[in-house]
């Protein structure tokens, strides 16, 4: 290799070049791996920013559900009930909101509302109270509060007996509290049969035949006034109606309707030809002996 000193222009010209050239190349490979290092480095950062906003998404998520669990807790949750009722005359209605808390102190797993068994409530509050018939409705009043909508037996009569007077509702139930208006059909028990509140103290169709009777009369025109059970028989009632001294006597396993009839046709009668009598007895259709 020949020295600096013995060079030609052109080889020296040459040479500055290739030192140049090689300079060059050497700071673009600098370059090059400082780009590369901070390219890594922003990814980390970024990789590590992910991480936090999922951190921070799974602690969020976590915190909603619970924040709605509890939110349902205090909705469901019965700690205080108030009985309320639309139809009931009677405003002390607080006896029926301490059977209720008695209930739910001894199922208390039932203080939350989907865990209540409105059926079983109900039974608890008829065997102290017969006068309730349902449990209508149950609503929200605020924070662990609700409100309990009873319906109560509405009489279709009061039923006297031995001076205790007792009523019964279209099923044939008796109670002795009444939260509506007194019927004014009153039905006077000497069958000697026995009372027992909240028992079922005659059929469902021997009240059935009481409403229909009550019907067809009002629609011949003709006001029931009272109703008697004769000694030993719950299948023959003796029916009074308002403007007439006499009584007639029905069969509970005939029409109501064909006997009220009957019964008109014969007052009718009886009002032509001026005949006074004690009563009327209508049990055998189309046929009335009168005494």
């Amino acid at each position: 290799m020949k020295e600096e000193k013995n060079l030609t222009r052109r080889e020296m010209r040459e040479k500055i070049l290739e030192e140049r050239s090689r300079e060059k190349g050497d700071f673009r490979r600098g370059k090059t791996i400082s780009r590369h290092q901070k390219e890594h480095s922003e990814r980390s950062e970024n990789q590590k920013l992910v991480i936090r906003r999922r951190k921070l998404g799974a602690f969020f998520v976590i915190l909603a559900i619970f924040i709605s669990l509890i939110s349902i807790f205090l909705f469901q949750f019965i700690s205080k009930v108030s009985v309320v009722s639309n139809e009931s005359k009677s405003q002390n209605l607080s006896k029926y909101e301490k059977s209720v808390e008695e209930y739910l102190n001894i199922n208390p797993s039932e203080r939350i509302l989907s865990n209540l068994n409105k059926n079983a409530l109900l039974e608890s509050l008829q065997k102290d109270y017969p006068e309730v018939l349902s449990i209508s409705d149950i609503k929200f009043n605020g924070l662990t509060s609700y409100k309990i909508y009873l319906d109560f037996r509405k009489p279709v009569a009061s039923w006297l007996v031995d001076g205790k007077e007792f009523f019964v509702d279209s099923e044939g139930v008796s109670f002795n509290i009444n939260n509506f208006e007194k019927p004014s059909l009153n039905i006077i028990d000497d069958s000697g049969a026995i009372v027992s509140n909240g028992k079922n103290v005659a059929s469902s169709s021997f009240f059935s035949f009481i409403g229909k009777l009550v019907s067809a009369a009002n629609k011949q025109g003709l006001e029931i006034s009272k109703i008697r059970i004769p000694p030993l028989s719950l299948r023959q009632v003796e029916v009074s109606v308002k403007g007439v001294s006499y009584f007639a006597r029905m069969s509970t396993a005939d029409s109501a309707e064909g006997q009220i009839i009957n019964f008109k046709k014969a007052i009718e009668y009886f009002i032509t030809h001026k005949i006074s009598l004690n009563y009327i007895d209508l049990r055998i259709e189309g046929k009335g002996y009168y005494k």
